[in-house]
């Protein structure tokens, strides 16, 4: 068998999460692409077909995963490697003119919130949700503080990218939207996470403006403020609380959700929730991880949710503190 895109992917799909996230993250972009493409004709996968890629790893790779379930998790894993954004990008048609929303991109943030500042609020929301999340978020730290909580609103309330309104926009940004693959023909949509999306450009703006922004939604949208919030923490973050922390999230979880959230964990993360145990319980664990048959990946991200939540009831109980909001990570 030719070695191919097709068969990269089944390798992958093979391999331990944490080593496939980390080839991922090493493999150049025309190949990531080319992997994400070769999914999206991928059918049923079994061991039989793993065996000609790549013998090594037909060990446990038995079961037979539906068609969706495969392109799924080499799509979850890209994620995890680059980031979601990229990864979006990255499985986009090629297209053979240049992206213009670079020329967006390389503007100065002052510029862009300048223009921005002048159009209307829900359609500078839209154009914001096509940047870098960092990029709008120092786009939107530029734009006049009166204005900075309703284009933040108006992002977090975002399901969809309609084209028609973007088509509202200056001819230059919209056509940069086009080319760029983020927006469809005329009358499309696009699904696109807004709450996600708003958290992260908060996470990228200092404690203070972002409880100032937060604060302000709370007034005018009560119901979105919380999901904002919790989007703002994830399952990665709760791995930065202090050893203590850890320990009262662990007691109030199920072993077993402990051992499916880890499944797919990098292995610093890994690390951090074990340190929290005792050597013994941390060794019986790891031995646990290395036998834990293929998984289902909506099991384990619900596994993580339910410890997501487990930390902020019991930081708001009082019981724990959560690591701040924005803040810089010590090294």
């Amino acid at each position: 068998m030719k070695p191919g895109p097709r068969e990269a992917a089944l390798v992958i799909l093979g391999l331990e999460e944490s080593v496939a996230i980390a080839v991922l993250r090493n493999m150049p972009e025309d190949k990531l692409r080319r992997i994400l493409e070769a999914t999206k004709r991928m059918g049923v996968v079994s061991g039989e077909d793993v065996n000609p890629a790549l013998e090594a790893f037909t060990k446990g790779m038995g079961e037979t995963i539906a068609i969706g379930e495969g392109a799924q998790v080499i799509r979850k894993l890209v994620s995890t490697a680059v980031g979601q954004e990229k990864a979006e990008l990255l499985a986009l048609p090629p297209r053979d003119t240049p992206d213009p929303l670079l020329v967006i991109r390389s503007a100065r943030a002052q510029t862009l919130a300048d223009l921005l500042a002048e159009e209307q609020p829900q359609i500078a929301a839209a154009i914001m949700s096509q940047l870098p999340r960092d990029r709008a978020s120092q786009v939107l730290d530029a734009m006049p503080a009166e204005i900075q909580a309703d284009i933040l609103q108006r992002i977090a309330q975002l399901k969809e990218i309609p084209t028609q309104m973007l088509n509202l926009a200056s001819e230059a940004l919209a056509q940069a939207l086009a080319q760029l693959g983020g927006i469809g023909d005329t009358g499309t949509q696009r699904a696109f996470n807004g709450v996600s999306f708003a958290a992260g450009m908060l996470n990228e703006l200092t404690p203070a403006s972002s409880d100032r922004l937060l604060g302000t939604i709370e007034q005018t949208a009560e119901q979105l403020a919380p999901k904002i919030r919790e989007a703002m923490f994830t399952f990665e973050d709760a791995a930065e609380l202090g050893v203590r922390a850890l320990q009262l999230v662990m007691k109030d979880v199920d072993a077993g959700q402990l051992l499916l959230a880890l499944k797919t964990a990098s292995e610093e993360i890994r690390e951090r929730f074990l340190a929290a145990l005792s050597s013994r319980a941390a060794s019986s664990m790891r031995e646990d991880l290395a036998l834990l048959p293929p998984t289902k990946l909506s099991d384990v991200e619900k596994a993580q949710r339910e410890i997501v939540e487990c930390t902020m009831r019991l930081a708001t109980e009082g019981k724990i503190t959560l690591p701040k909001y924005g803040t810089e990570k010590l090294v």
